[in-house]
């Protein structure tokens, strides 16, 4: 559940910004950002697979077939959300070809949750697939959220 409300507050933090007391909605610049999870049940991945989060929250179109790709320079929060419910499961954030962070999860409805900040460049893709072996990933518990915050 902790991860669950770690998720909620990253996105209201990214979502709003207090001045003086008030709440202000922010200013949107062209890289933006978007939110995506996974359909309901139990969804099977292959080894090396790239995960295609298919339920998209907050839509952009520089995510296509589970890559985000950069279209404007700068400095973005990344946040990836993973629950393989009843085996396993191994994933990583990617960042081109390289791997940024890992994520693993037990077999017992355990959560993992990897926020970072990175600096991307145009044209850069950032991607969450399976590693080590295949698995599942279960449900909606599993999300990727990329947001522009400068």
């Amino acid at each position: 559940m902790a991860h669950i409300l770690n998720c909620i507050l990253f996105v209201f933090i990214c979502c709003i910004s207090i001045v003086n007391g008030v709440i202000i909605a922010p200013v949107p610049t062209t890289g933006g950002g978007f939110t995506a999870t996974l359909s309901s049940g139990p969804n099977s991945y292959a080894k090396d697979a790239i995960i295609q989060y298919n339920r998209i929250l907050c839509p952009n179109s520089n995510y296509n077939a589970g890559k985000y790709t950069v279209t404007v320079a700068g400095n973005y929060l990344v946040s990836v959300t993973m629950m393989s419910g009843t085996v396993t499961a191994h994933t990583t954030l990617m960042k081109n070809t390289a791997i940024y962070v890992w994520l693993y999860t037990g077999n017992q409805y355990d959560m993992a949750t990897q926020t970072v900040y990175m600096q991307l460049a145009v044209g850069e893709m950032i991607w969450v697939k399976m590693t080590n072996k295949a698995s599942i990933l279960f449900d909606v518990y599993n999300t990727f959220t990329v947001v522009q915050v400068s």
